[in-house]
Parts: structure tokens; C-alpha cells; sequence
């Protein structure tokens, strides 16, 4: 038998659950495997290991169709509509599969100006549209840009793709509507009608999951809402006339994936499985059931702070939805902007995925898996009763007017961002290990939505928002500060005793002075007051001193070097949490708060700036 037979023959050895947790409570050393469970923010409790126990009762989700997905990628908003043009047939040449944008009235700020003729044909000349689909989002009405696509020399038996509106959507997101969502579900029934006539092959209505997952919200609500959202436009279309076979085909549904990478894969699995549940229910067939989906990376988890980490990001992303089986996906570039450069290397990340890691060669490669089939499964039923909650409220419409539902994504969005303040949840280049010798870019002010005047509906909108918004804004106010004294905010650290001693406290001092934009005068080792003393005499550094040792280094000079540092009329940090008695003590001797481990970093940071006057509100 040769050596590869024998290697096909061979398995390992099968271990039973007792076992496997009996080797990690010795790896453990003692602490029991339960300590490996993690709360989600969906309220699913993650478990350190699964098992085909965990499948028992659960019929595994059947994705139908191919493994591959369409390239697409957001077209942003550029010099002219002669140059986007130009990009667009610039980028399909290179890799670009699919024509993608938002046009106005939508809410979303990168939505494109197209209100004329004119423009239409100038944004779109040449492209061909047998052989690319079009993806545009156009807000509550899908009735504007359609009146131009009807009047243009487009021949309209080519375009195929999405043409899509989502009223609710943009009731969440902006907090009103400028036309009775009536009027709007006519418009919705009379673009089918119209898409019929023309041969055009799109989709009309494009449910969007961003307003939710740009708020804050748990994989669980982003679902629910979609659901809900869905089922409303059901309703709506099938009282005007429409099958329920008509009305499911006319909808496609859009996701942004975020960094969790089993939730993102078991949330676009759970959504495949909870609309065709609820198309069963109305009484579709096997293909209305089918789910037309596209992804999109996350604006909520992207960062202008180190920006080349957003790579990282987006690639994960990516992963997610590859796997999670979209069908469409938007990688967007890690700029978030239209220079040439990270949109190409963005669209390269597809095929990375696609031509290197094979990801588009094998159909629901999840399949099976303990782990997610299991985390499909809880996140369906999670979202299920979350649902019948919504349509208790008077249906997503409802449950936005009532403020039900926006007070279910706040609970969440607070937590999300403790989570970032706190720096429980890593932010590379943000929270932690930040780049204080990067070039920041201009920060774009966030686009917060203002009813219209003319409105007719108004809710509290989701506002949209980023992890990473909190530490930016220290960043940018000291980098404001720099510009105008001429002198970059700091903060000396003193170090008591060796190096090896002083080196873990100092690094974690730095680290959490850095990623608020403070810089750090670090001062050798002093292991004797006569050292420090001498060193202090040619006058402190900084307003703000934050001293950095070992416990056994505090018990020996601690109170020597308070005393010593008094004498001067500075701030005193102290890297290290002492018991509450000694925290009491070191306050009477000057200190005036303490960084460690348990920090809320962004809220101390704050302070600082304040009494800095690096802010407006200076304490």
C-alpha cells in the first residue's frame, strides 16, 4: 500500500464532548469551558464548541443557484457626469461587472444628481446593457428615474438588473416622506405595469437592511425589519391587483455585512430561509420563494483613521457574503471615496476571492457546519418573534411612528459603541495602536437627515452612524488643536524602576494617550529618587504626567515620587487600578485618575481634552 493510500485510510481518533472539555479545562488550567461562552449582541449565546447535538430538530438551509456573484461597486458623485462616464466604461473594462448608484431623492449623501435627459444619457453613454445589469436605488419612488430611462434611446429590452425603491426604508433613515406611502405603493404597482409593457428585465422595489445596520442594529433587527418591510409591499402590491407571484418577484433585497464573520454568513442564510417561509405562507411557489440578494460591505465598521486597515476589513467582509451565498456584492473601496486607486483595488479584492481563495467554485461552502447551521437557525427564529412584535406595533410602518423599533436598535447601538469607548471591541488604527504619524485626511461631516419641509410623515429617524465616530473626533480635535498653538497636545510618562518592570504599564499608557491624538514624552527608567529628582529640576515636560511602574515598583517610591511632584502644578495620571482603600489614598496625595484595563478610554480621554481646552467645553 503506498503512503497516500495509507494516509486516505487513516482518521483521527473519535473523541467524545467530555473528553474535548475535560482538555480544555486542563488548558484552562482549572476554569470551567463555560467560561468560553460569549453573549451576542442579537442575545445568542455563542458557545465555545458544536456538535451535531446541536442540528437535532433543524433541517439544514438548501441554497439554490450558482456560487458565483456579480462585481459591482458603487458609483460615487464626481466632477461631471462626462467623467463618471468615463470611469464607469474605464472600470467595466477592468473588472467591473455590474452598473451601480443611487440616485436622488434618496437620503444617502453619495446619491447621484440625475433629473434631466440629458444626464441619464451622458452618466450611461455606451455602456451595454445586454451584457451588464443595472443596480440603481432610487430612494421612496422609483417613479423619476424610470420616467427618464422610458423617454431615453436606452433600448429598453436590454436593461435588466435592479431599478429599485424602498419607501420605509427611507422613512427610516431621513424621518419623513414627502408623499403618502399610498401614493407611493401606486407608484410601486404602476412600475410594474410599466416594466411589463417595456420588457424591461428589473426588479422594482430594492429592500434596503443600511438604515438599520448603519443605526446600530443586531443582526436579529436588521432581519426583522427586512421581513416586515417586505411584507408590507406584499400587502400593498397584492390589494392593488398584483399575485403574491408577482409581487415576491418584483423584490430584491440589500445587506451590509459587517466584521462578525459567522453572524454576517448565518444572517444572509437566515434571511434566504425567513423569506421564503413567509412567501410559503402567502401562497408563492418554489421560485417566488427564491431571494434576490446583494451585499455591501459596511459603512458602519469602516474607519478614516489609518484607513489602509479598511482593506482588512472590507476583505472579511467580502468573505462573509461570498459565503453567506449573495448573489451581488459592492466591496467598497478603503477610502470610501472615488479615487481610482482604492477602487481598483477593491474590485482586485473579488477576485482574490473569487480566482485565488475559489470561493465563487463551490455552492454554500457553510453548508452543514454545526456552528452556523445552528447560528442560522437562532438568528431566524430571533428575528421571527421580533417580527410578530413589529406587526403587533401597527407593522414596520407603525413600529417606526410608535418608536418601537428605534428604541430596539438604540439599546444596541449603545452598547456597540461602550463596547468601542471601552475598547472591549478593538478598532486596529482606531481604539488601539494608533498611528499618530499619519497625514489625516479631511473628516467629512456626518450627513445627518432634516425632515423636508414638504413632509407628510415623519418619524425619529435611525441615525446613521460609525464604531469609529467617537475616536475620531478626539483625533481631529487635536490635530485642530496642533494647527493653531503650533504645539502637539502630550502627556509625559514617568517611569519608575527597570525597564522590564516599568515597559508593560508604559506601552498601555502610551497606547491609550495615542489613540486620542495625545502625544507622549516618555522619560528614561529611574530607579532613584535622586534621578527623578534631577530630572524634574529642569521643569516638567508637560501640564499632564502620568506615572507608569510595576505594583512592587508603587509600594517602593510611589509616595517619594507624589511628593516630589507635587511641588509643580501638573496633572497626575497613574497607570494601574490599587485597591478602592489606596485609590482613596493616592487621590489625597494628588492623583487624579487612573488608567487602566477597565477604562471607558473615550470618556477619560475626553476629559482630558477638555482640560486641555482642546474642545469647546473646556472643564
Amino acid at each position: 500500500m503506498s503512503n497516500l493510500d495509507e494516509m486516505k485510510n487513516n482518521s483521527f481518533p473519535k473523541v467524545t464532548l467530555e473528553e474535548w472539555t475535560a482538555q480544555a479545562e486542563k488548558a484552562l488550567k482549572g476554569k470551567p469551558v463555560s467560561k468560553l461562552k460569549s453573549l451576542t449582541y442579537e442575545g445568542i449565546t455563542r458557545k465555545p464548541i458544536y456538535t451535531k447535538v446541536d442540528l437535532e430538530g433543524i433541517t439544514p438551509v438548501d441554497k439554490t443557484g450558482g456560487a458565483d456573484w456579480t462585481v459591482s461597486q458603487q458609483l460615487y458623485p464626481g466632477t461631471s457626469l462626462e467623467e463618471m462616464n468615463n470611469q464607469l466604461l474605464q472600470e467595466l473594462q477592468n473588472g467591473l461587472q455590474a452598473i451601480h448608484f443611487t440616485v436622488k431623492p434618496a437620503s444617502n449623501p453619495k446619491a447621484l444628481e440625475i433629473t434631466s435627459l440629458e444626464a441619464l444619457e451622458t452618466l450611461l453613454k455606451d455602456v451595454p446593457f445586454e451584457l451588464v445589469p443595472l443596480q440603481v436605488y432610487t430612494g421612496s419612488s422609483a417613479t423619476a428615474f424610470m420616467n427618464l430611462l422610458k423617454d431615453s434611446s436606452i433600448v429598453k429590452t436590454h436593461v435588466h438588473g435592479i431599478i429599485g425603491a424602498d419607501p420605509i426604508g427611507e422613512l427610516a433613515t431621513a424621518g419623513s416622506l414627502s408623499q403618502p406611502l399610498e401614493q407611493l405603493f401606486d407608484e410601486m404597482k404602476a412600475a410594474m405595469e410599466w416594466k411589463k409593457q417595456s420588457g424591461t428585465s428589473v426588479k422594482t422595489i430594492w429592500i434596503q437592511a443600511a438604515p438599520y445596520h448603519n443605526g446600530g442594529a443586531s443582526s436579529v433587527q436588521e432581519l426583522a425589519a427586512t421581513m416586515a418591510t417586505a411584507v408590507t409591499y406584499l400587502n400593498a402590491l397584492m390589494e392593488r391587483g398584483a399575485t403574491v407571484q408577482e409581487a415576491a418577484s418584483e423584490m430584491a433585497f440589500s445587506f451590509p455585512v459587517g466584521s462578525d464573520l459567522f453572524m454576517e454568513v448565518s444572517k444572509l442564510r437566515a434571511a434566504r430561509l425567513l423569506w421564503a417561509n413567509i412567501v410559503a405562507a402567502f401562497g408563492g411557489d418554489e421560485e417566488a420563494r427564491k431571494m434576490t440578494m446583494h451585499a455591501t460591505t459596511s459603512v458602519f465598521t469602516k474607519s478614516n483613521l489609518d484607513p489602509y486597515v479598511n482593506m482588512l476589513r472590507t476583505t472579511t467582509e467580502a468573505f462573509s457574503a461570498a459565503i453567506g451565498g449573495a448573489e451581488s456584492i459592492n466591496i467598497d473601496s478603503y477610502q470610501q471615496g472615488e479615487d481610482v486607486f482604492s477602487r481598483r483595488i477593491a474590485r482586485n479584492t473579488h477576485y482574490i476571492l473569487k480566482e485565488e481563495s475559489f470561493l465563487s467554485k463551490v455552492v454554500d461552502p457553510a453548508a452543514g457546519s454545526y456552528y452556523v447551521e445552528k447560528l442560522t437557525h437562532q438568528l431566524a427564529d430571533e428575528a421571527w418573534k421580533l417580527f410578530q412584535e413589529i406587526e403587533g406595533h401597527g407593522r414596520m410602518v407603525g413600529a417606526l411612528e410608535t418608536g418601537f423599533f428605534q428604541e430596539k436598535t438604540r439599546q444596541v447601538r449603545d452598547k456597540r459603541l461602550k463596547d468601542v469607548e471601552s475598547r472591549k471591541k478593538v478598532l486596529v488604527g482606531t481604539n488601539m495602536y494608533a498611528n499618530l504619524a499619519e497625514e489625516l485626511s479631511k473628516l467629512e461631516k456626518k450627513h445627518i437627515a432634516a425632515p423636508s419641509e414638504s413632509a407628510v410623515m415623519q418619524v425619529e429617524p435611525i441615525t446613521p452612524l460609525t464604531l469609529s465616530q467617537s475616536f475620531e473626533t478626539l483625533r481631529y480635535q487635536a490635530k485642530e488643536y496642533a494647527e493653531k498653538s503650533g504645539a502637539k497636545p502630550a502627556i509625559t510618562l514617568i517611569n519608575l524602576g527597570s525597564l522590564a518592570s516599568h515597559k508593560p504599564r508604559t506601552d498601555f499608557a502610551a497606547g491609550f494617550f495615542h489613540v486620542g491624538g495625545l502625544s507622549t514624552i516618555v522619560s528614561p527608567s529611574f530607579s532613584r529618587m535622586e534621578e527623578l529628582e534631577a530630572w524634574i529640576a529642569q521643569g516638567p515636560k508637560t501640564d499632564y504626567i502620568c506615572i507608569c511602574g510595576s505594583d512592587d515598583t508603587y509600594g517602593s517610591m510611589l509616595d517619594d515620587v507624589l511628593s516630589l511632584i507635587q511641588k509643580h502644578p501638573v496633572k497626575i495620571l497613574l497607570a494601574g487600578l490599587p485597591d478602592a482603600e489606596r485609590q482613596a489614598e493616592l487621590k489625597q496625595r494628588g492623583v487624579s485618575d487612573f488608567i487602566h484595563m477597565k477604562s471607558n478610554c473615550y470618556e477619560q480621554l475626553t476629559v482630558i481634552h477638555q482640560e486641555m481646552g482642546l474642545t469647546s467645553n473646556e472643564a
